[in-house]
């Protein structure tokens, strides 16, 4: 049989790649390390330092004691991380010689702790190994599943050495499998990912084996192309393994063309190079390659010679190969056996994550019912409490408007009889024209008239407050804001109240100490300030002096009515703004009045956000103080 060399690609835990074995020397940096450091960096340099040594089976019991050292200190270290390194290693060394039973079960162990601490770099490498050894068995399917775990877990960490590493080995599998599509596509993807991050000693290796797929093709000119490149680059790194390597490929290669001095010559100097560095089971492939060399051109003799060479080789190696076919085997079923532990494992997890399924739904429901029961029980209880709320309320509201009711009818029977008399003034005085005009002088007549304009002013007055009222009560009086200066309101309103103030020969004067801007409903305010002065002269004497004063103090508006008339103790006081009290009383020329008006002033007062405050000494005068929010305030000497 014909022998290809492919170039399989193992990737170690840590940073290093080492193809060529030749030599094996520990740094004495690193031993010293070793005796000078804690134990967490005497772990690391232990690691170090087998990293040195697994990928050679005559270094395999020293690597063994420097793990078991770095395992134990892990244990002590309680190092999660570091015992999955460990692990890996371990696999590592116990592959190179062959034991793939307990390799496979160290690689199990560290992917049971790394996918524990969710390592997905660590959990990448550990599926590879686990590859290698399915590849190694010729279970290439199996392999190729794992170096496709491996793939996913490097391209979300983004690891390109990882990648690189997959795919050359998912190509080696595919090529394996004779899958050569599949091979070929993965083989160019790691050639392009080689190329971008020029790392040589890699590229060689993905080069050589291109050449083998495109000799498995048969496309013999593209395999020698490989090969040539692969040749240049392995002595530009000086790797003589490489070199005899490539000196084999392109023999066999020319030997399938049927140029059979370039297959000769090559061969020949593969077998030259392979017993200078001791390649005692490379030799064999070489001397089965010429015997086949000299079986098609026809040298028997020399066929037989390399027949028996071969054949030397092989028996000195059948022990080994009969030794690694049981070791196989047996690795092969403890693989299975493993894979059906893991299944039935797998098996029970997933029916106790079901159960664990259930029991928690069943919890989630008795949550939600519970929940649905506290939360209806919290409802009832406030539509219980706010219903209780609401008859207590209701009992208030209903003992309220009985008593409004009451002093409602008691307001109206006083406006009623307040509306009497200025009516029964003109009736009686309309009675006497009717029935005696002629009978009067011109002068009483005159006095009569001047005494039916009062009764029909004060009528008026007193209905026009009524009307105001009762649509306040009824919110059928909207309120319209706008901002407007007070000055000039008092102006407006003491010039409409000096016809009256003339008569008693009252003095009506203004003290204005801020011009103040306010935002209310100028008619409204103009209102109250009318009704305010009118009761202040009609509570006055004649020739008293009736004084308004506005201010403005911390941003509010104060305007007051200032008289000197007959003034009202603390239970006049009291009374003042209540609906059914009957506090109107005769004004100093015998006015009459309803107390409506002040009633209306509080109301108007509260709709505009202000209010009114009273001060009052009996016989000394009374002060009635408009108070609003000021919005600006200008100081008269400004």
């Amino acid at each position: 049989m014909k022998k290809l060399l492919i170039t399989v690609v193992c990737l170690l835990l840590l940073s290093n790649l080492n193809l060529c074995f030749s030599h094996r020397t520990i740094p004495d940096s690193l031993l010293q390390r070793l005796e000078q450091c804690n134990k967490p960096e005497k772990t690391d340099v232990l690691l170090k330092i087998a990293d040195l040594l697994v990928d050679s089976a005559l270094f395999y019991n020293k690597a063994k004691d420097y793990l078991n050292q770095a395992y134990t200190y892990s244990l002590e270290l309680n190092d999660t991380v570091r015992q999955i390194k460990i692990l890996n290693y371990f696999g590592l060394n116990e592959f190179t010689v062959g034991n793939y039973e307990f390799a496979t079960d160290y690689y199990y162990r560290s992917l049971h702790l790394a996918e524990q601490v969710s390592d997905l770099g660590l959990i990448a490498k550990v599926n590879h190994n686990l590859g290698m050894i399915y590849d190694e068995l010729e279970e290439y399917d199996d392999a190729i599943d794992f170096y496709q775990r491996s793939l996913q877990y490097d391209e979300t960490q983004k690891d390109t050495l990882g990648i690189l590493r997959s795919y050359i080995n998912l190509s080696i599998s595919y090529q394996n499998k004779s899958n050569l599509d599949e091979a070929q596509r993965y083989c160019d993807k790691a050639y392009q990912l080689a190329v971008l991050k020029n790392d040589s000693v890699l590229l060689v290796s993905i080069i050589n084996n291109r050449g083998t797929i495109a000799y498995d093709k048969k496309d013999y000119d593209k395999s020698l192309e490989y090969y040539a490149r692969a040749l240049n680059l392995y002595t530009e790194l000086n790797d003589k393994d490489g070199i005899a390597t490539s000196y084999n490929n392109l023999g066999l290669t020319y030997l399938d063309k049927k140029d059979y001095p370039k297959a000769k010559d090559y061969f020949l100097k593969a077998l030259k190079l392979a017993e200078e560095l001791n390649l005692y089971d490379f030799t064999g492939d070489i001397y089965s390659n010429l015997k086949f060399y000299f079986e098609e051109t026809g040298d028997f003799k020399k066929a037989l010679y390399y027949y028996e060479k071969f054949n030397e080789v092989s028996d000195s190696l059948i022990g080994e190969k009969k030794n690694k076919q049981i070791r196989q085997l047996q690795a092969r079923f403890e693989t299975e056996k493993k894979q059906n532990q893991i299944l039935q494992l797998e098996q029970k997890t997933s029916k106790q994550q079901v159960v664990i399924k259930n029991a928690r739904m069943v919890q989630i429901y008795l949550i939600l019912i519970t929940s649905v029961v506290i939360v209806l029980l919290v409802i009832m209880l406030y539509l219980f409490r706010n219903k209780r709320k609401l008859i207590v309320e209701l009992e208030k509201k209903t003992v309220e408007l009985k008593e409004l009711n009451v002093s409602k009818d008691k307001f109206f029977a006083i406006i009623a009889h307040d509306l009497r008399n200025p009516f029964h003034a003109l009736f009686s005085y309309t009675k006497l024209l009717k029935n005696g005009l002629d009978e009067f002088t011109k002068e009483e007549v005159t006095q009569i008239l001047n005494d039916l304009h009062d009764a029909t002013d004060q009528g008026f007055n007193l209905l026009q407050n009524l009307l105001f009222w009762t649509r306040s009560q009824s919110n059928r009086i909207h309120v319209f804001r706008s901002d407007f200066d007070m000055e000039s309101l008092i102006d407006e309103v003491l010039n409409l109240a000096r016809p009256t103030s003339a008569k008693k020969e009252q003095q009506l004067v203004s003290d204005i100490r801020s011009n103040c801007v306010v935002n209310a409903d100028r008619d409204m305010v103009a209102t109250i300030l009318r009704n305010l002065v009118f009761n202040a002269m009609k509570f006055s004497g004649n020739g008293k002096t009736i004084r308004i004063e506005l201010d403005c103090v911390k941003s509010e508006v104060y305007m007051k009515v200032i008289d000197k008339g007959v003034g009202m103790d603390e239970k006049q006081m009291e009374k003042l703004f209540v609906v059914d009290e009957h506090v109107s009383t005769v004004g100093t020329s015998g006015e009459l009045g309803s107390g409506l008006g002040l009633i209306l002033c509080k109301d108007f007062a509260a709709k505009n956000g202000g209010r009114i405050e009273v001060e009052s000494n009996p016989g000394k005068g009374s002060v009635f103080t408009l108070i609003m929010p000021c919005v600006k305030s200008i100081a008269k000497n400004e």
